[in-house]
Order: C-alpha cells, then structure tokens, then sequence
C-alpha cells in the first residue's frame, strides 16, 4: 500500500487543480461504494490507489481526486449543483500519474444536485471487461438472479434506469420450449429482479419504448408444440403497470420493430403460424393512439429495421425472399393515417439475413446506424456463411464501410450512454450447421476516421436469442439466451454484467 505522504502529494496536486471557481455551489456527497462481487475477480484486487471524478453538464473538465484505496469522504470531490452529475471511481494497480494500470471502474446513476441538501451517490465498482453475475447492494457477496430462464424474450431499458424484461420460452432438457407471460424489473439501483404484470404468452415478439415511457409489445409466438401466435398488441406503462390491448391485423413472431421519434412504431417481416413469410406491414401511432397500415404485400423475413439518423424515416435493412438473401435497404414513414415507402434506397455491399443494427456515436453527435452481422445466403447447409464486414447506413441513398468484426448472425448489439456499441454472442457456422457463440467486441467511433474494434473477454457461456441492455452507469446486463454450441441446448440461467474499459 502507498504510504500516506503518497496520497497527501496527489491529493494535494489534485486540490490545487480542482478548487471551485468564485461563488460557485457545491455539495459534498456521501458515497456508498460497493467494492465486493459475488463471484469473478474482486474489483480490488491488488488495487493501491483510487480516483475520483465528477462529470456532468456545464462542467468543462472533470473534477479529479487521487486517494489511495484507503480512502475517506474528504477525499471525494464535490458535486456542483445542477443536474445529470456522475461520480466515476477509478482503481488502480500502481499510481494513476505513474503508470499505474486501471482494472476496476465504476459510475453513479445521473445525480440532480440541490444547495443545501444531501446527495447520496452508489457505485458498484466492477472489473474491467469481466463478465460477471450481478450482486446485490444490500449483500454485495450474493448474486442476484431472474425469476426465470429466458431465451427468445425482450429487454427495455426505461427513462429510470430499470430494464423491463418480458416473455421468452424457457428451454428444457426435454426440447420442450414453453412460453412465458410474465414479467420483471431489473432495478440497477439495487441490483434486484422484481415480478411485473404479466403481458400475455408471448417469445421472439418486439418490444418498443414509446418516448412518453410507455412500451408497446407485439406480437411474438403463444407456444411451440403446436405453433400458435400471439394476435394482440399490448401498450404497457411501468410506472403505473396500467395496460391496453390491441388487436393486430398478422398474426407474427421474429419480426423486427423499430419506433421513431415521433413515436411511431413499424413491425415488418416475420414469420406466420406455418412458417412463411408475413408479408403485411403495419404500425402504430401512439400520438394518434391507432394501428395504421401499409396497403400492398412486402415478403422479405428475417429482416433487421432502424430509423433513419433523421429520427423521422424507418429503413428495413437486408433480409430474405423464398429465394434468396437479399441486399435492399427499403424506406418507410408514416403519411397521415397510412404507411408509406420512399423512392428507392440504398442496397447493402453483401446481402444479410438475420443482421443487427446499432447507433454507433452520441445522441448529441449525430449518431450513424451501423450494420452488423447476417448470413450472406439462406442455408448454411448450402453454403450460407456469417458476415464479418459491417456497413453505415448514410441517409437513404447510400452506404459505407465500417469496421470487421467477427463473423456472426444474430448477434445483440446496444450503444453505451457514450456512444460506443457492445455486440454479443449470435449465430457462428461450422460446416453445415450453426450454433451460439461466446465473442463479445467493443466498436469506438472517432471523427473522420474509421472506428476501432476492441474484443473483450468471451463470455463465460455462448449465447443467442439472449438480450443486452446498456445500464446508465456504462456497463452492460446480459439475461437469458441458449447455448447450443456442444449440440445440446442450454439455458443460461445467470443474469451477467460487463463494465467496458473506458
């Protein structure tokens, strides 16, 4: 451990630095810091020194202190009054300003700082990189764990910060695929799962955050043995857990949805009770509160759906036809009481089935959607292979290169509070066959250049048809999902974190 003239120099420099400018407010926070874990590498481990840093709107450069990691409430810089504040802990192997090695990190939920009275900021300090089952804040040492094992379900992060997750079939060592209805509450807060409402039998349905904080469900398969399909809608509010149903004109699961925004949900392509394409298109209009629908078929499956950087227009991403992959990049927007397409858009470099797409850049920034993943044909049996490229959607008529990335289908992909983009798991090939794979890659943007990849470490199991949520302190929560990579089906049961390095 550092001695303490150590700590009494940095410090010491740090204060010099950091002294509040003339008149301005400040609150000293109380800080609960949650240095324990309920399994993998203790976020301490070999830890010396500790740094603290407060962010947030109108503050220009970050106030820091170093303390070494016996650290005390003087050490933790003051919050300055105003709103969306984030205290960050950084550990440290070795000093921070001597070449120490950064392992372990955390941040607080966004804090609204008010003069005169107290502020209460929790971080759970994590190890970089590792993925780990969540903890509980009450019993740092216990893990915490879903109600059910999931796979095929949705996850939303709401306006709070919690993650609402819904429906998914649970996999049996029998090959039996039961539906669920129910639903939970993953506070991050806390670390705990909590029952919702159930929302009806539903799996590979959508799940779409209207920006009024209601979500709008749809769709999603009843059971499998037989197939039936889920017909309703259900627009669900998580404050209150109040809900409506609707009734949908196609009947679909594993379809795509994406909402604008306007607050307009579009649902295309899935597949019916037989197994065929759907090949309606409809979509609801929250502001006018009515399903509103597109007038001719369109027939492509297993397509991926965004929202143009705009906010306003969707695009349906790649695909299939009962021919062939295809490379289209269609143009929708809603048109009064009606859905309708633009001229013609831009086509892909590669065709995709099964692809991801992700806003890689910050909300403020002008974030681009990135296209990522996919087969390049119909069967892997008859040759069909997983996309490594991925590409930018750049407006409407054309597209560019981004970065490789390992080749996969299906994979979950969600943009961190920062801008960047964690992809997991999906769908490798083997000859002849898919199964679910464990890679885990970290995509960094930089102005006027191409962005970097980063790969983290895998995860501790493969997963598809899993979820990945970006919590708002920067980490990752990974729930459910199926591991068929040995040829037997697996649930994965254990609820996992992931703080990315920063």
């Amino acid at each position: 451990m550092a001695p303490r003239f150590v700590r009494s120099t940095l410090l010491a420099a740090a204060l010099v630095a950091l002294t509040p400018a003339c008149g301005e407010k400040e609150v000293r926070p109380t800080l609960d810091l949650l240095t324990k874990a309920c399994a993998g590498t203790p976020p301490l481990a070999g830890v010396t020194h500790l740094r603290f840093r407060v962010t947030g709107p109108g503050i220009e450069s970050p106030r820091e202190r170093v303390s070494t990691v016996d650290w005390t409430e003087e050490d933790v810089p003051g919050l300055p009054v105003g709103s969306g504040r984030v205290l960050e802990v950084r550990a440290y192997v070795g000093a921070p300003d001597q070449g120490g090695q950064l392992v372990s990190l955390g941040r607080s939920a966004p804090l609204d700082v008010t003069d005169g009275q107290a502020a209460t900021a929790r971080v759970f300090l994590r190890r970089l990189g590792e993925f780990v089952p969540v903890n509980l804040a009450s019993d740092p040492g216990t893990c915490s764990v879903p109600s059910e094992a999931r796979a095929a379900h949705t996850a939303t992060t709401l306006p709070d910060g919690r993650v609402l997750i819904t429906g998914g079939y649970r996999p049996e060592a029998n090959g039996t695929r039961p539906v669920s209805a129910t639903t939970e509450l993953f506070n991050p807060a806390d670390g705990t799962f909590r029952p919702g409402p159930d929302v009806g039998a539903r799996a590979f349905h959508t799940a779409s955050l209207l920006p009024d904080g209601r979500v709008f469900l749809a769709g999603g398969a009843e059971s499998f043995a037989p197939v039936t399909l889920q017909p309703t809608a259900r627009l669900l509010d998580p404050a209150t857990d109040v809900m409506s149903e609707l009734s949908l004109k196609a009947a679909r699961y594993q379809h795509a949805a994406a909402v604008n925004t306007a607050g307009q949900v579009l649902l295309v392509s899935g597949r019916a009770v037989d197994g065929g394409t759907v090949d309606t298109v409809e979509g609801f209009d929250a502001i006018a509160g009515r399903l509103v629908q597109y007038p001719a078929p369109f027939a492509f499956v297993d397509a991926a759906l965004t929202v143009e950087r705009g906010g306003q227009l969707f695009q349906v991403v790649g695909g299939a036809t009962s021919l062939r992959a295809v490379r289209d990049v269609v143009p929708f927007e809603f048109s009064g009481d009606r859905i309708q397409t633009k001229p013609a858009g831009a086509d892909l470099r590669v065709p995709r089935v099964g692809a991801t797409v992700a806003l890689l850049g910050r909300a403020d920034e002008d974030p681009r959607p990135l296209v990522m993943g996919g087969l390049d044909g119909l069967d892997p049996a008859q040759g069909a292979r997983p996309v490594g490229a991925s590409e930018f959607l750049e407006g409407v008529v054309q597209v560019s290169d981004g970065p490789a990335l390992m080749p996969r289908a299906n994979p979950c992909a969600v943009t961190l509070p920062d801008g960047r983009v964690v992809v997991l798991g999906g769908r490798g090939t083997g000859i002849g066959t898919t199964y679910a794979v464990a890679w885990a890659e970290l995509i960094t943007p930089h102005a006027g250049s191409q962005p970097t990849v980063l790969g983290l470490p895998l995860m501790p199991q493969p997963r598809v048809w899993h979820t990945c949520s970006a919590l708002p302190d920067g980490s990752v929560l990974v729930v459910g999902g199926v591991d068929d990579s040995t040829g037997e089906t697996r649930a994965n049961t254990e609820a996992l974190v992931v703080m990315p390095p920063p």
